[in-house]
């Protein structure tokens, strides 16, 4: 009696032990929804966050961020609040504007310096809830490129 009750004990812990064993929390092998990178003076920065946002109740302003607070951000206007227009765009800042044709600016901000785009194209894509973009831009102090595939959060 006293050995069926000392492996009844064992088999009961060793039970519990698999039970925890086998509710422990799957390791995400998924890579994160974002990923890209930008290019400008020299140094490329990897996009770490990327959202949109209200451009000022004129179009959507996209962000593409680092992990160090680097961002490029592009601007759209004429097609709503919060909308993000598919295509290939050229810079253009002023009339004639055509949103189906033209992105409406931005800049590369680092270590909280910004660069105001005065030139180049930004191509953006949509498949489901990713989206692709290719920006490939000229500043006054050099050129712009970046590439991103992933989810925009709207901010």
């Amino acid at each position: 009696m006293k050995n069926l009750r000392n492996i009844s004990r064992t088999l009961f812990a060793l039970g519990f032990f698999l039970i925890l064993v086998s509710c422990k929390k799957d390791k995400n092998t998924e890579k994160e929804s974002t990923s890209g990178a930008f290019e400008y003076q020299g140094k490329s920065y990897d996009i770490s966050d990327a959202d949109y946002r209200e451009g000022n109740g004129d179009g959507a302003w996209i962000y593409l961020g680092s992990k160090e607070f680097n961002f490029v951000q592009i601007r759209t206007k004429s097609l709503g609040n919060y909308v993000i227009p598919t295509g290939t765009f050229t810079y253009k800042s002023g009339a004639p504007y055509d949103p189906a044709k033209n992105f409406a600016g931005g800049f590369a901000d680092i270590s909280n310096v910004s660069d105001e785009i005065n030139g180049g194209t930004v191509v953006i894509s949509k498949d489901g809830e990713k989206y692709t973009i290719s920006v490939n831009a000229s500043t006054a102090k050099g050129p712009l490129k970046a590439s991103f595939t992933g989810i925009l959060k709207k901010i």
